[in-house]
């Protein structure tokens, strides 16, 4: 019975020191528990705040990226702007240089209208012909003026008398010297041209050098 007894109280006190044992185990695991759960709850904490901020930082963008296209959009519109205006500069620059080659052409062509009008312009003025034809020596009476309306003087100016009878045969060509009749200015003559034949017609022309 004694010996019964004390193989119970054995029995108890290692099912003590069982429980004591687990009893420090799940204590140890407890605070091992706690102190990962507390740790865990940090780094859950501070992923937190790192999201936060990182979604901070993306909102940041966001929005740079929102004035970036802006600006972007704004400087197209002003890139389509000066491209319109420098299409219109360019229209009005070829505009421009047409009306520069016309006035240049006009300018030309009113250099050569001033020089044309400087040079020796000579005109028949009221020459009138004659026929006197008294045998044996019939002449032709040739009478006017001639006048340069150039600036420039006209040398050795000629008036050539050429008289024809009715069939046309020339009867005499000859040649009046003028010589030289200044710009503005004219020349009278009178001339009696002696022929043979029949008169009928007479025809005048001026040259001079």
């Amino acid at each position: 019975m004694e010996l019964e007894l004390k193989n119970r109280i054995k029995r108890v006190k290692t099912g003590l020191a069982i429980c004591v044992a687990l009893v420090v185990l799940l204590a140890i695991s407890n605070v091992w528990f706690f102190n990962r759960n507390q740790s865990l709850q940090d780094l859950r904490s501070a992923l937190e705040t790192q999201n936060s901020d990182l979604q901070v930082q993306i909102d940041t963008l966001q929005t740079q990226n929102t004035n970036l296209q802006s600006q972007i959009s704004n400087l197209q519109g002003q890139i389509n702007s000066l491209k319109t205006k420098n299409d219109q500069l360019q229209s009005q620059q070829e505009i421009l240089q047409s009306e520069v080659d016309a006035l240049q052409t006009q300018n030309v062509n009113l250099q050569d209208e001033i020089e044309v009008l400087k040079a020796p312009q000579l005109h028949k003025v009221n020459v009138q012909w004659t026929d006197y034809p008294r045998y044996p020596l019939p002449y032709v009476l040739i009478q006017g003026a001639v006048f340069n309306s150039g600036s420039e003087s006209a040398h050795n100016a000629i008036l050539t008398v050429r008289i024809f009878d009715k069939a046309g045969t020339l009867l005499k060509s000859e040649e009046i010297h003028l010589g030289t009749i200044e710009g503005k200015s004219y020349i009278a003559f009178s001339v009696d041209v002696p022929y043979s034949g029949d008169a009928d017609s007479v025809t005048t022309t001026l040259a001079y050098d």
